[in-house]
């Protein structure tokens, strides 16, 4: 017997999964071949580290300065531009703060949700920075689903890559795609990328809550 939902957000919630989760099943997914896996397990990867130069004045740089050029390096992501699934991997990180009571995504007018009342409450914040682009992403859990992370990236939308497939619902489409373990909604809101990723929560979980972050309903 289902347990019934404690808020009325949260009801609406699981029936737009179910609904979503339909759609989705009648949605023909272009098989993914072992390439596309392939391709897409490798754009998860982190950049591959740089040949060490021999020693020269140079690496006698104070540490701390020397530290901080390694971490530019890091979050910069080396000279490959962002892609959507890079992104994702910030969105499947850790939160390095708390969130803040509101939170509006740098370089965006995109305000962060509020879903506790649909059974996801806040649980921090983190912002990154890839190949210029600043990613603020803000962190949800559920007792049902585990913990997911809603990235939004400043800058013109991004490129998705290999490995995707396309759902529209009210008028918006949502770019859907798996890799390493876990499950991808992307799509463009404002001009902006957004980008939804969870190892925990279904894709029709995630897709439910993009419409209703994006001001629609499913159809």
């Amino acid at each position: 017997m289902d347990s019934v939902p404690e808020h009325p957000d949260e009801a609406r919630t699981v029936q737009d999964e179910r609904r979503i989760g339909e759609l989705l099943a009648a949605v023909e997914v272009p098989a993914p071949a072992a390439l596309s896996r392939a391709i897409i397990e490798l754009a998860l990867k982190p950049p591959p580290a740089r040949r060490r130069r021999r020693r020269t004045p140079v690496l006698a740089l104070a540490g701390g300065f020397a530290a901080g050029i390694v971490l530019a390096l890091v979050l910069k992501g080396g000279p490959a531009p962002p892609t959507v699934l890079r992104v994702s991997t910030v969105a499947l990180a850790r939160a390095t703060g708390p969130a803040p009571r509101s939170l509006v995504a740098a370089g965006t007018s995109i305000a962060f949700p509020q879903w506790s009342a649909r059974g996801w409450p806040t649980r921090g914040a983190r912002r990154d920075s890839l190949d210029g682009r600043t990613v603020t992403t803000e962190f949800y859990s559920s007792y049902r689903n585990g913990m997911l992370g809603y990235a939004i990236v400043s800058g013109a939308p991004l490129k998705l890559g290999a490995g995707w497939h396309a759902v529209t619902l009210s008028a918006t489409r949502y770019e859907l795609t798996s890799a390493a373990g876990a499950q991808v909604v992307a799509w463009v809101q404002d001009g902006h990328t957004c980008v939804l990723a969870s190892r925990t929560a279904s894709a029709a979980t995630l897709l439910a809550l993009a419409v209703a972050q994006d001001g629609g309903a499913p159809v």
